[in-house]
């Protein structure tokens, strides 16, 4: 760092030179990214992986009559994210569609789940989309989306006050010869076909009714229009979610203390919370947690 740059920074943040630490290399390496998408120099790149496809999916039918044969597991990236994309595209132009409900996290800059939700509103269907605007670093973005949302015609929500709505759901509301049915996509990661290449996420299509109750539960409670007085399969957090896990984890420890099979497979991000973490290890010392 060139020493006027960092006078200037010890007088107007009030650093010592004790708290000041030199590194070797580049602080930030996220330029990395940029630097490998540049062009050319491809000698030098590994062959990019492309995601396969889903076991079952075929190309010839549309994707509510293969949902309808049975719930569609994804596995992100090694499966394609095209079927979720193809989901809310084909939603958008099917005529027996009724309403489309999403909830918005963070998409890719020119998100084709986007353009075609802002067509279905132009089809004059019901659209109601949760853009959450506190999805850090993407705050402008989202609002830029929801701005073009609006003006296509949708009904756009921004989100509860104190919370931040973190949920991947689709919810598609569909007029068929026994009456209305409803198909739903659950998912862990967020709905951007660019990063959806990249992280390890897993979802769920299905047109369970159980689950499509839930979903439209979850909606209408976004929305504020009311709360379930029970829930058939979905669990919210930060309201239920912790207790759930708890109950899970302590019935493999009772499971294991009384000398029947006991398992605990767990996937996340990151853990934090110091009840589940306890649990974790109360119940490992059980013998009941890998």
């Amino acid at each position: 760092m060139d020493p006027k740059l960092l006078k200037i920074l010890k007088q107007e943040l009030d650093v010592r030179n004790e708290d000041i630490y030199k590194i070797s290399g580049p602080l930030d390496l996220t330029f990395l990214m940029k630097l490998y998408g540049m062009d050319g120099m491809d000698a030098y790149r590994q062959k990019p992986y492309q995601p396969q496809p889903v076991p079952g999916m075929n190309e010839t039918e549309d994707i509510f009559t293969q949902i309808r044969k049975g719930d569609i597991l994804l596995h992100h990236p090694y499966m394609t994210f095209e079927p979720v994309v193809q989901f809310v595209k084909q939603a958008a132009v099917d005529p027996d569609v009724l309403a489309i409900k999403q909830t918005l996290y963070r998409v890719s800059g020119n998100s084709p789940i986007v353009r075609a939700l802002a067509q279905a509103a132009e089809n004059g269907k019901q659209v109601s989309v949760l853009v959450e605007l506190k999805a850090r670093f993407d705050e402008e973005n989202n609002i830029n989306w929801a701005k073009m949302l609006e003006k296509a015609g949708c009904h756009v929500i921004y989100g509860l006050l104190g919370l931040k709505t973190h949920s991947k759901i689709t919810l598609v509301v569909r007029r068929e010869e026994d009456g209305i049915r409803r198909y739903v996509h659950l998912g862990t990661g967020n709905y951007n076909d660019s990063t959806a290449k990249q992280y390890t996420d897993c979802g769920i299509m299905t047109c369970s009714e159980p689950i499509g109750e839930d979903a439209t539960a979850v909606f209408n409670m976004l929305s504020g229009y009311s709360e379930p007085k029970h829930w058939n399969r979905l669990v919210l957090a930060p309201l239920w979610m912790r207790d759930r896990f708890l109950y899970l984890i302590r019935r493999e420890m009772q499971h294991a203390k009384n000398g029947l099979p006991a398992r605990i497979i767990a996937k996340m991000n990151s853990l934090c919370d110091k009840e589940i973490i306890a649990a974790l290890y109360e119940a490992s010392a059980a013998g009941g947690a890998d």
